[in-house]
């Protein structure tokens, strides 16, 4: 069986890490590139060897979003696949105006990204819409408790089971600003300590 080729553009170098060795555990599938910019990918000849191109949206310089707008003359051979660590009804939107082929919060189970590389290689899409209600649940109390898209994607690696030093070397930040921002979440929802931060993580974030 020809596997499909793969390739991941992603600036968090532990989640590039980790879901490389993933994929390439399976017997379809192959990383052939891993870059952590979009546009160093755009110049590089993996991307016009690849099948699957699986783009976080929220990159340094160039969002993903516009990456995977400049992307559009290869659409014909090459599946885009963008995720995000916060899934946002707005950016599905914008992403199936573009016409990539999904959109997966970065939550999901290994096997439902796996399952949606396969569907999209033969020509079908992967976009998660059943999470919007979820998301939208979010948003509602994000807006009620001040919380800004960073703690928000603090909250969610904080729920993933992450220390406060995989947080900072996911996020590329310092432990110390990784700590204020778990305070100032506890302060905003008049929580007594980090534990039940978790728990409110566990309770209201999507699974």
């Amino acid at each position: 069986m020809k596997a499909i080729k793969i390739v991941l553009v992603d600036d968090h170098s532990l989640f590039t890490e980790g879901l490389m060795q993933i994929l390439d555990a399976i017997d379809d599938l192959q990383v052939i590139a891993t870059f952590r910019d979009g546009e160093t990918m755009l110049k590089s000849d993996e991307i016009h060897k690849a099948d699957v191109l699986l783009l976080d949206i929220n990159l340094p310089g160039n969002s993903g979003i516009s990456i995977a707008e400049k992307m559009k003359p290869y659409f014909a051979s090459l599946k885009i696949i963008c995720l995000s660590m916060l899934f946002e009804k707005n950016i599905l939107d914008k992403l199936k105006f573009i016409g990539v082929a999904g959109y997966l919060p970065k939550f999901v189970h290994t096997n439902e990204l796996i399952e949606a590389i396969r569907k999209v290689r033969i020509g079908e899409t992967a976009f998660y819409e059943e999470h919007t209600k979820a998301v939208s649940n979010i948003k509602v109390w994000t807006s009620d408790f001040k919380l800004t898209n960073r703690e928000l994607e603090i909250l969610q690696l904080i729920k993933d089971g992450k220390s406060t030093k995989e947080i900072s070397e996911i996020l590329h930040r310092s432990q110390f600003t990784i700590e204020t921002h778990r305070k100032n979440m506890i302060r905003k929802l008049n929580l007594k300590n980090s534990s039940g931060l978790l728990h409110f993580a566990m309770k209201n974030l999507p699974s």
